[in-house]
């Protein structure tokens, strides 16, 4: 095996968009956490977002892999629903305009009053009854849908995933995006100022969720123009050596025929934004990477898994995790001087 050229400059992490796709880039990051692998940087977009946010800073208590492993779990529907209902309500739920605050509060109080809810699920008829409990809740919120510009919004749950407050003390540095709709330009937020509403507003997209306003800015979906943060995190350390990029699927593999409606509104979100990725990293290459390492974690779908790839289940997150964990093993393999 062709040995690496050892560099002590920084290593930084990107991680993308693509919705349960984020099921890989957490399997491969999973490994290369029990690899040791330090990161000097971390940046995400999208669900990459969130799952920077997981790792850098887990909230009660949790490892880093215990955070990710709880992403999945908890992001992922049960798969019994998901076949009656193919729709992820855990995580997209009802748009309510002027009464998301009360929704919110009436929610939080209804799960807590209820003894077998859990996030955490011990088996799957306990996933099950936990799902079909918070559904019937979900179920009789107001909707403002037809006063609002989205069908959605994303379930305001962050604090049981990230600890916002112990994010501003981690070692790395740790940054997200957002486009900034006025300026139409992307804005990259660091550890010291990200809440929730940052994450929300990286991830808000058009049609899908409603657009986030801070400080008297209205920001939007982040990979709508910059998938992967290269000139973000560039622009702010030049000692970066190595990269390592972990979306990376090919996006032939995704192209099929619809399966559903809601299958259909999956591949119009998701092949833009693998395209977008692609694009990035060959101008990237053609043009920034210069003496830099850039590492690419390669996810080898089975062609029998790619109808069910976007799926929102959580055997569908389950198996894009062992996927991505067995391409990050096969990353720290081929690489694992640069990464030490």
């Amino acid at each position: 095996m062709k040995k690496d050229k050892v560099k002590k400059g920084k290593k930084a992490l990107l991680l993308g968009a693509g919705g349960p796709l984020g099921g890989l880039e957490a399997g491969a990051l999973i490994a290369l956490d029990e690899k040791g692998v330090q990161f000097d940087v971390i940046s995400g977009a999208c669900i990459g977002s969130i799952l920077t946010l997981a790792y850098a800073s887990p909230a009660c208590g949790r490892t880093r892999r215990e955070s990710l492993e709880f992403w999945i779990s908890e992001t992922g529907v049960s798969d019994v629903l998901y076949k009656t209902l193919p729709f992820d309500f855990k995580v997209f739920q009802k748009q309510a305009g002027a009464l998301n605050p009360w929704v919110d509060e009436w929610l939080k109080k209804m799960l807590s009053l209820n003894p077998l809810y859990s996030y955490e699920p011990v088996n799957a008829l306990h996933r099950l009854y936990s799902e079909l409990y918070l559904l019937g809740l979900i179920s009789m919120a107001p909707s403002a849908v037809p006063f609002e510009t989205s069908l959605s919004r994303i379930a305001p749950v962050l604090e049981v995933l990230i600890d916002f407050d112990q994010l501003r003390k981690v070692p790395m540095e740790v940054y997200i995006n957002a486009m900034d709709v006025t300026s139409k330009e992307i804005e990259i937020f660091g550890k010291n100022e990200i809440t929730p509403k940052h994450v929300l507003a990286g991830s808000s997209l058009f049609y899908i969720c409603p657009q986030v306003e801070i400080d008297g800015k209205c920001y939007a979906e982040g990979s709508y123009i910059d998938s992967l943060n290269f000139k973000g995190i560039l622009g702010r350390h030049e000692d970066i050596e190595t990269i390592v990029v972990m979306n990376i699927l090919n996006r032939k593999d995704l192209i099929r025929p619809a399966a559903s409606l809601y299958d259909a509104l999956n591949l119009s979100i998701m092949l833009p934004f693998v395209s977008i990725a692609e694009d990035d990293i060959k101008l990237f290459e053609a043009k920034h990477k210069g003496n830099r390492n850039l590492l690419k974690a390669q996810f080898e779908i089975p062609a029998a898994d790619i109808p069910t790839v976007m799926d929102w289940s959580v055997s569908n997150f389950k198996r894009l995790r062992d996927i991505g964990y067995e391409a990050g093993l096969k990353l720290y393999a081929e690489h694992s001087e640069l990464l030490a």
